[in-house]
């Protein structure tokens, strides 16, 4: 299980951490959160589903903490992994403007991001699909401006931004 949802862990624990250090604690905290969990998971909704509940949960209440941690044991990230989210200056963009959003609307778009459906984006967020729906277009927008409004000759790696 791990193995085939590595992915999606290393991508939220990376939206939500500050650096790698706090990036590899937190897909340690999410592992350990996944092991103790699973005998509660009663398959009521698809494993991909319970898989991001448990990553965001677990990001989530460590950003609410702000500054504790989890105990560190050396975890290696799969370079793979880290190399697909790290592919270009346009994706580092996009996820330093994806970083200065609120928890919330983070959670939102990375979902949307991995094509998630409305519907499972509710699912796994709790929130009517019509509540999905709007808040992603908003936060398009919000990032669409903000970009805008960086404009290209401030860009922390020189290069522009493209837009939809």
């Amino acid at each position: 299980m791990v193995e085939r949802y590595k992915g999606v862990i290393y991508k939220v624990c990376n939206i939500y951490a500050d650096d790698r250090d706090q990036m590899e604690d937190y897909c340690q905290e999410v592992l350990i959160n996944m092991w103790r969990g699973w005998q509660n998971f009663r398959g009521e909704c698809a494993l991909s589903t319970w898989v991001y509940r448990v990553a965001l949960y677990t990001c989530v209440s460590f950003v609410r903490r702000k500054g504790s941690r989890p105990h560190n044991i050396p975890l290696k990230v799969d370079m793979a992994v880290e190399a697909e989210a790290e592919r270009g200056p346009m994706l580092r963009e996009l996820y330093r403007l994806i970083s200065r959003l609120n928890r919330l609307d983070r959670a939102l778009i990375l979902l949307w991001l991995e094509e998630r459906s409305y519907a499972e984006i509710a699912d796994i967020m709790g929130m009517s699909k019509a509540n999905v729906a709007i808040r992603i277009m908003r936060i398009k927008g919000r990032l669409k401006q903000m970009s805008e409004e960086q404009g290209p000759g401030n860009r922390s790696d020189g290069e522009n931004m493209e837009t939809e």
